[in-house]
């Protein structure tokens, strides 16, 4: 019987792809030397896009902003196999093996959802999705908690600052701030804000300037009982909006807000 390609034993060995921090590659538990930084830069766009196949001339503009150099394909395609060899190598030389393909127009990256950390972010937040709007607030904030889990640092950490502007990677991050939000309303409701506030910690450090981010931040450390770090987080985000965009917190932050601290001080 032929194996199913599906199954771990028919892919090889165990692969996991890290792209929610420092882009890494483990191949067995090793982690594996990605290369150029360009290559990774490769790498991590091709996670980026969940499974599907890469257009060539986004591959061009990521490491080459701009105009590519005459060689740009011939460099492109010298990364490929490089990554190839290195995903795959016992792989003859030549063969297309059976994780980096090339795809018309392109390339794919063939992975399965529990080996990338961003697939296994979006499943758990589509669970605590469903969760929440079936009024399951403690299942959700379980399960918004363990997909923040996955996210060890700022996106695609490794590729040069100009490459993690590319609009796959900030497109992740507006993910990873979207699902500290829901993991917050989802907290301020079943009560288990204190398992979300280091994300909220995090995804406020990462847009200090969401301010319905920023309550939901605050509104945990009043709810956990910390005060006068919640009045301090109010006034930082106050400032800051002051100083770089010449604006006042909105109504609802500032009232809501300050409304909850004075209640729980006053308990």
């Amino acid at each position: 019987m032929s194996a199913d390609p599906a199954r771990p034993e028919a892919r090889g060995p165990v692969l996991r792809f890290e792209l929610l921090g420092p882009v890494r590659v483990c191949r067995d538990g090793a982690e594996l030397d990605l290369g150029f930084p360009q290559q990774r830069a490769l790498l991590a766009l091709l996670l980026a896009h969940e499974g599907r196949p890469v257009p060539t001339g986004e591959l061009l503009d990521l490491l080459w902003p701009g105009q590519p150099p005459a060689s740009a394909l011939n460099v492109v395609r010298r990364y490929i196999g490089a990554l190839r060899r290195l995903l795959e190598p016992e792989l003859p030389p030549r063969a297309p093996g059976r994780r980096l393909l090339r795809r018309p127009g392109g390339y794919l990256l063939d992975v399965t959802p529990d080996e990338v950390d961003l697939l296994r972010f979006r499943e758990l937040t589509r669970q605590g999705v469903r969760a929440a709007v079936t009024g399951r607030a403690e299942t959700a904030a379980l399960r918004f908690t363990d997909a923040l889990a996955q996210w060890r640092g700022p996106v695609a950490m490794g590729v040069a600052a100009a490459a993690r502007e590319h609009v796959r990677f900030t497109d992740v991050c507006r993910e990873l701030l979207r699902t500290a939000r829901l993991a917050g309303d989802a907290a301020l409701l079943s009560g288990r804000t204190a398992q979300v506030l280091p994300a909220l910690r995090r995804a406020t450090a990462l847009d200090p300037l969401d301010e319905p981010l920023h309550a939901r931040l605050i509104l945990s450390l009043a709810a956990c009982g910390l005060q006068a770090e919640a009045l301090t987080a109010y006034e930082d985000v106050r400032r800051r909006l002051a100083a770089e965009l010449g604006t006042t917190p909105g109504a609802e932050l500032a009232a809501r807000t300050r409304a909850c601290c004075a209640r729980t001080w006053a308990g």
